[in-house]
């Protein structure tokens, strides 16, 4: 028999015997009276509403709910015996109205309790509805975001571009010259001193949204106006030159429905054949 069964046959069983007992206080009772009706009502008010308090495993932890119930109910119980039997011979029956005006309180301090309880349970779910949402900032954050230079990465390159392109006319492509023999020489630790100060130097030149690590020591920067190449490398080898490394720098013009992937490699292309022309006069 499932839950539901149960559940209806307990509230069958319970009225099927309030009724049967008031037809039998109709038969053997001499003084007519009302109120013990009422009082056999709330003995099956209380009864019902205490099963079905404790039926479910949530507001059976609200344990003084359901006793509250139960002793109202008692109390109702209580009431209605001291109308068939002589209360002088079980005093314990003066104690119907008492037990039931204690139901009343153990129900409302019950009740007030859930309240508490449940205003604590929304408490708690907003601070990790909170906590959620900042961590899901900080991740959607971090798997944009180049640790290193704390600039833009690649993923954060691509879906600005969608903006970016429509406000800057420019995209430039930097490779860092001599950065191999950077860090063999001095180390990765001053490989990564190097990074973050072109790093900074490109985010001071266009700003931090406009600037992105896409490699290991290749970046891209989207800018509205054109910069001479021989200034632009000059700024931003303030700090590393003097670790022996210089920039190589391609640009391509930005146009309303340009394709980011087809501009990247356009301007990848461009700042290897600068990269070449430098080598070549160098030699």
């Amino acid at each position: 028999m499932n839950r539901i069964s149960i559940r209806w046959l307990y509230h069958l069983v319970i009225w099927t015997i309030l009724v049967t007992m008031m037809v039998c206080v109709d038969a053997i009772t001499i003084k007519e009276d009302a109120g013990v009706y009422e009082e056999i009502i709330g003995l099956g008010i209380g009864l019902s509403m205490a099963f079905e308090c404790f039926r479910y495993e949530s507001m059976r932890m609200a344990t003084w709910l359901w006793i509250g119930w139960l002793v109202y109910g008692l109390g109702n119980l209580f009431d209605v015996l001291d109308e068939l039997v002589c209360s002088e011979k079980f005093k314990v029956l003066y104690l119907d109205t008492s037990l039931t005006i204690m139901g009343m309180v153990l129900i409302s301090y019950g009740f007030l309790k859930q309240t508490v309880a449940g205003e604590k349970m929304i408490a708690r779910l907003s601070g990790e509805v909170a906590a959620n949402k900042s961590l899901r900032a900080k991740l959607y954050k971090d798997a944009r975001l180049d640790e290193l230079t704390q600039l833009g990465n690649r993923r954060a390159c691509f879906e600005r571009f969608s903006k970016l392109g429509l406000i800057t006319h420019h995209l430039y492509y930097f490779d860092l010259d001599k950065f191999k023999q950077c860090n063999d020489t001095h180390g990765h630790r001053v490989g990564d001193k190097v990074l973050e100060i072109f790093g900074r130097n490109l985010s001071s030149m266009f700003g931090t949204q406009a600037a992105f690590r896409v490699g290991g020591d290749e970046f891209v920067a989207l800018s509205k106006k054109e910069h001479d190449f021989r200034e632009l490398a000059a700024s931003l080898c303030v700090g590393i030159a003097d670790y022996g490394v210089d920039v190589s720098i391609g640009s391509v013009e930005v146009k309303a429905d340009a394709n980011i992937d087809e501009l990247l490699n356009r301007a990848d292309g461009e700042m290897y054949k600068a990269k070449f022309r430098r080598q070549s006069r160098a030699c």
